[in-house]
């Protein structure tokens, strides 16, 4: 339905290249490798969701093949629909960046609309799931696979990261937001 560059070696703002919109390519309503990851995801009982199309691949190489990516975008109600009729196990796994963990929160608040309470693997080092594996490789990636996070872990683990715990007001703060996401 279109076409996608992966711009290498460059210090570009944007990594991907796409095909103009248009009547059969709306990157708002498809998703990356969504063909292939039906049998899989049916037979692993979950659906991972990455934002690139490298990701995708990266996942496929080492035998990770129930994988979907949003093609670098916010995920939308339609990607939502569809994804849940993949799987209502839902693994969200974004780049470990800012945009990354960004995209994540907005995610999770488009799958708790339909009900669905995915989880969330967050990668150090700001890196993206291809650049990790390269890395670290498959087997730490597994793991954090295999140890994602619920919903409220992760925002306490967003919720802490900018708090100086020496600061007795930024402490209070942090558990009174706490309390609230509780």
């Amino acid at each position: 339905v279109g076409f996608s560059g992966r711009i290498y070696n460059n210090n570009n703002e944007s990594k991907y290249i796409n095909s103009q919109e248009s009547i059969i390519f709306k990157k708002g309503e498809l998703l990356y490798n969504y063909h292939n990851a039906l049998e899989y995801s049916k037979k692993e009982k979950s659906v991972i969701v990455v934002e690139g199309f490298m990701d995708v691949i990266a996942l496929y190489k080492i035998g990770i093949c129930n994988v979907v990516a949003t093609m670098g975008t916010a995920i939308t109600k339609e990607q939502a629909l569809l994804i849940k009729k993949l799987s209502p196990n839902i693994i969200l796994c974004f780049d470990g960046d800012k945009a990354g963990e960004d995209a994540t929160i907005l995610a999770i608040k488009e799958f708790e609309k339909l009900g669905i309470k995915p989880k969330i693997i967050r990668l150090p080092d700001d890196l993206d799931p291809d650049d990790y594996i390269k890395k670290y490789g498959d087997k730490y990636f597994k793991n954090h696979f295999e140890n994602s996070l619920n919903i409220l872990d992760f925002k306490l683990l967003v919720e802490k990261k900018n708090i100086n715990f020496s600061d007795a007001n930024q402490v209070s703060k942090y558990i009174r937001n706490v309390v609230k996401e509780i």
